[in-house]
């Protein structure tokens, strides 16, 4: 009777931990690499939908160089076209919380991302391009 009732908690368990993870689950948009690099920027990014908006996500191994202001943009030049002149031109998205690490920002509302072609960082204290990947 013992081993019933093991069995039932754990099954419980799974099917709980199953239910929570289908909750949660999100939508990749987009995603890729940085591909146009100004200033020592690794790791990857994605646009994802979750049920209460759509974030831009960097990764667990995203790194870059400190720097003051950095800011995240979604833009509509492609990535090589992307650079000191023009970073800033896109739609701000965040300012950017850390230089490495996993971190998500909520878009702002009614974007229409199929307007978009990269994912910028930009430092727009010192109108710096910074790093830039194409969204695909």
């Amino acid at each position: 009777m013992t081993f019933i009732k093991s069995l039932m908690v754990m099954l419980g368990i799974i099917i709980g931990t199953a239910a929570a993870d289908a909750a949660y689950a999100q939508d990749q948009v987009a995603g890729g690499s940085f591909s146009n690099i100004a200033m020592k920027t690794s790791g990857s990014w994605s646009l994802e939908t979750r049920a209460d908006g759509v974030y831009a996500v960097l990764s667990d191994d995203f790194k870059t160089r400190k720097a003051p202001d950095l800011k995240i943009f979604l833009h509509t030049s492609a990535a090589g076209d992307v650079g000191n002149d023009n970073a800033a031109d896109g739609v701000f998205v965040a300012e950017l919380k850390s230089h490495k690490g996993a971190q998500a920002y909520k878009l702002p509302a009614g974007l229409d991302l199929a307007s978009f072609r990269s994912f910028v960082i930009h430092c727009e204290q010192y109108s710096k391009f910074w790093a830039a990947g194409t969204i695909s």
